[in-house]
């Protein structure tokens, strides 16, 4: 008790820092909470004009929530909304300047695959082939899901080959069918594989 009295205020100013400090993670962690929130709101109503078809206001309303909320889990959804929307628009090569930023930035795990998918397609539809090919190639890395992975292998062998790269696409369809035999995209890629490497004709035939 002697030793209590002595060190009152040494004991009193600790706790106080201790307060402080649980105040300021108990803030920290309601701001994020809100910022959730605001964010979950804006991408249902994002998502909303979608559904009514007006895509150029989902556009502006997904740009918005990037710009604000993009660290956010409803602003990486956000994200792979924008990128889909400005592909339906027609415009590949703003959905790839998205996703790339997106990317370079940090995108949370469960989104990876997908972004690396849509970049894909943005620059296949933009004609660049072989780094389509790798954006697949990274989105089946990224996969949590089988037949996304096997899908996403069918495309990169399909665009490696598009490119005049046979070796990548024969490579990218021999993991299909290792890494996926229960696929129904292995049958298809044993079939490219065919033709990528036909069988020579015999000596004297």
């Amino acid at each position: 008790m002697e030793w209590v009295k002595t060190n009152r205020r040494g004991l009193i100013g600790a706790l106080a820092v201790v307060l402080l400090g649980a105040g300021g993670v108990w803030f920290a962690i309601s701001a994020k909470q809100r910022r959730e929130a605001f964010a979950t709101q804006s991408l249902m109503s994002a998502r909303a004009a979608v559904q009514a078809d007006n895509l150029p206001l989902a556009a502006s309303d997904l740009s918005r929530l990037i710009q604000s909320y993009g660290k956010t889990k409803a602003g990486n959804e956000a994200t792979i909304l924008l990128a889909q929307v400005r592909l339906s628009q027609g415009d590949p090569q703003g959905a790839a300047d998205g996703l790339r930023t997106a990317l370079e930035r940090g995108i949370a795990e469960q989104f990876e695959a997908a972004a690396h998918g849509l970049l894909g397609g943005a620059l296949e539809e933009l004609g660049e082939m072989r780094e389509a090919a790798e954006e697949y190639l990274r989105a089946a890395d990224a996969s949590w899901y089988d037949f996304l992975a096997a899908q996403y292998l069918t495309d990169a062998g399909r665009t490696f080959a598009a490119s005049g790269d046979t070796v990548r696409a024969a490579s990218a369809y021999e993991r299909l069918i290792q890494d996926h035999p229960e696929s129904p995209a292995a049958t298809e890629a044993q079939v490219r594989l065919a033709e990528l490497r036909p069988t020579e004709p015999r000596v004297g035939t």
